[in-house]
């Protein structure tokens, strides 16, 4: 069985349309199941539904545009803990787990104090890392880049892989609300070598083979889908 977290929208309704065999979407709100990432006894519940996990696909989120930065920390980087501890009682031979991330973890350059708060991420949410939507976007996402990382050794063990997805701006309604609100993402998009934003479909595609037996030999890692934006911006 598929489980897609944040399926009712953008990238992760992409993700169950073209996934192969039982795909279960949940999202916080549109869709039959819910779940709140902010919330570990539903994400439990969930969890305690599926008999045998073959994909986990986070692609929950939210932007700097609709927050404030404690609600970002708490969604998009201990959202995704939570995730993974309430799935590891599923993780077995063959398992995969893919968790968005975002190019803007890629950006930036931290102290070792930083860091160190991310790699802790339920506490981060209370840790006054920054009052800046977007900076405590940037920081979140990076946190789940670490996180992956950290994470892959103990699956590995069991045979399992876990993988994170950095896309650019990307043309959805999270993204569009971006480029409305936001000069600097289109401001990135222009600059981008390919000058354009991403398809959902895009994304999409990447996460279906990260999922597939024909990578089996990547875990660990992250894979940088933002049309070139993070090299025009080096």
């Amino acid at each position: 069985m598929n489980v897609v977290i944040g399926g009712g929208s953008g990238i992760g309704q992409a993700v169950a349309q073209i996934l192969s065999g039982r795909t279960v979407v949940a999202d916080r709100a549109g869709t039959e199941i819910k779940c709140d990432l902010t919330d570990a006894s539903s994400l439990t519940s969930l969890a305690r539904d599926v008999d045998e996990l073959d994909a986990l696909v986070v692609t929950a989120g939210i932007s700097p545009a609709m927050a404030d930065a404690r609600t970002i920390f708490d969604v998009d980087l201990a959202g995704v803990a939570r995730v993974l501890d309430a799935f590891d009682h599923l993780v077995r031979p063959g398992v995969v787990a893919v968790c968005a991330a975002s190019m803007a973890g890629h950006l930036g350059s931290w102290t070792d104090e930083i860091l160190e708060a991310l790699d802790q991420p339920l506490s981060c949410v209370d840790a006054g890392l920054t009052d800046d939507p977007a900076t405590a976007y940037i920081l979140a996402k990076l946190g789940v880049l670490r996180l992956v990382r950290r994470t892959a050794r103990s699956w590995g063990a069991r045979g399992a892989r876990i993988v994170s997805v950095s896309p650019g701006v990307i043309d959805t309604p999270m993204g569009r609300l971006e480029l409305a609100d936001t000069e600097g993402t289109r401001a990135i998009v222009d600059a981008s070598p390919l000058g354009r934003a991403g398809r959902a479909d895009e994304i999409a595609s990447v996460i279906r083979f990260l999922c597939s037996d024909e990578a089996s030999y990547i875990t660990g890692t992250d894979a940088l889908v933002d049309g070139g934006s993070v090299a025009a911006l080096s």
